[in-house]
Parts: C-alpha cells; sequence; structure tokens
C-alpha cells in the first residue's frame, strides 16, 4: 500500500515538473510566422494520430491490467496466486526512465528556443537514457528468474515479463523515431523556417510520446508493488 502511494505521490510530480518545464518555455510569448491553413492541417494529423495511437496503447495496458486484476483474485477457480518479489533494480529503472522523458522535455524547450546544439544533446541524453532503463529490465528479469519464480506454475513471473516486454517493445519502436529525428536535428537548416517547424514538430511528438510512456510505466510499477 505505501508503496503504491509513493509511485502515486512519483506520477504527480513528475507531471508537475513537466509541467513546469513547459510553462518556463513560455509558447504564448512566441512570435513566428502564422501558419496558413493547410501548414495547420499537414501538423495537425501527425499530432491526431499519435493521440489515436496512444488511446489504442493504454487500452492495451488496461486490458493487460484487468487480466492481471483477474488472476491474482483466482476467477474461474485458477491456481492460487503467489506474488512476486518484484526486483529492486525496478526502482533505479524507474527514476532512469523518469530522468529520460525530463531530458526528452528540456531538449524540447532547447530546440523551441532554436537552440539546435543544446536540444540535440538531451536529445541523445534521453536516447541513451532508455537504453539504460532496457537494459535494467533485462537484469530485472534475471533478479526475477534467480528467485525461483519460473514455469507455468508461476503466472505472477509471467505477467511481470509480458507487462515489462509490452512496454519495452514500445521503447524500441520510439527508439526507431527519435534516432530519426536526431539524425535531422544535425542536419536542419537553421535558415529554414519550414525545415525548423518540422523539427519542433517531430520532437514536440517524441516528448509526448516518452511522457506517456513514463506514465503507464508509473502504473504498471504501481501495479506490481500492490500485488
Amino acid at each position: 500500500m505505501l508503496s503504491a502511494l509513493f509511485i502515486a505521490m512519483l506520477t504527480a510530480i513528475t507531471v508537475w515538473w513537466l509541467l513546469i518545464q513547459r510553462l518556463k518555455d513560455k509558447p504564448w510569448l512566441k512570435q513566428g510566422v502564422v501558419p496558413t491553413s493547410q501548414e495547420t492541417v499537414t501538423s495537425s494529423a501527425p499530432k491526431v494520430g499519435l493521440w489515436v495511437f496512444l488511446a489504442v496503447v493504454s487500452s492495451l495496458f488496461g486490458l493487460f491490467a484487468s487480466a492481471y486484476m483477474m488472476r491474482v483474485g483466482g476467477h474461474g477457480g485458477l491456481v492460487t496466486w503467489q506474488a512476486l518479489d518484484e526486483p529492486s533494480v525496478l526502482w533505479i529503472n524507474t527514476l532512469v526512465l523518469v530522468l529520460a522523458s525530463g531530458a526528452m522535455q528540456v531538449a524540447r524547450n532547447r530546440i523551441d528556443a532554436d537552440d539546435f546544439t543544446g536540444g540535440r544533446s538531451y536529445f541523445l541524453t534521453a536516447g541513451l537514457l532508455t537504453v539504460v532503463f532496457l537494459a535494467g529490465q533485462i537484469f530485472a528479469w534475471q533478479q526475477a528468474r534467480a528467485g525461483g519464480n519460473l514455469g507455468p506454475g508461476s503466472p505472477a513471473y509471467a505477467f511481470f515479463v509480458l507487462l515489462t516486454a509490452v512496454h519495452g517493445l514500445h521503447l524500441i519502436g520510439g527508439l526507431w523515431v527519435l534516432g530519426r529525428t536526431t539524425a535531422r536535428i544535425f542536419r536542419v537548416d537553421a535558415n529554414s523556417v519550414v525545415a525548423r517547424s518540422r523539427l519542433r514538430l517531430s520532437v514536440q511528438l517524441c516528448t509526448t510520446y516518452w511522457h506517456w510512456l513514463l506514465l503507464i510505466w508509473l502504473g504498471v510499477f504501481a501495479l506490481l508493488l500492490s500485488t
């Protein structure tokens, strides 16, 4: 119970910090070319597509969470649930993912301010921290296996691998997009309004994706700790 409350507090602090970072950017003070209707439609379509995708991802994890709770409750006369001792490295992994999301937000703020050099550094840092997180998740599997939570007789371990693996696969997909966006940061034409606008959009989409997967992971971690 205390662990779940701690995760809830961590989630609230994370959301608050991200909002503060966004407000520091003062988007209401920005000046620039007023976009045409065609430019507005072009920039809105990827955002709508991303939010639809995130809604699907959230529904997927919601279904997993429902199945998890039903299995914990022993519905259908299933074998009594034996809780898994969550590997301690998960706490470190969570902190690493929080830092990755924070670095992504700072990169977005820098690039919105046309500081491509600083934005590039933080963007690369976010990618590196994400790779560290994924490596930490693999190590967590090894820790869980070392604890003897193996085989068909251990549904807790099976659910643990399922939840962390599916979340990790979404991050791996995000890393591919992050790599492409990083390449665009290196070759962006700072004198082109269109190029800068497209780059900002790509970075914004990456940032939103990372923030959302961070919140999903915090929910998954809280679920694992609660049982």
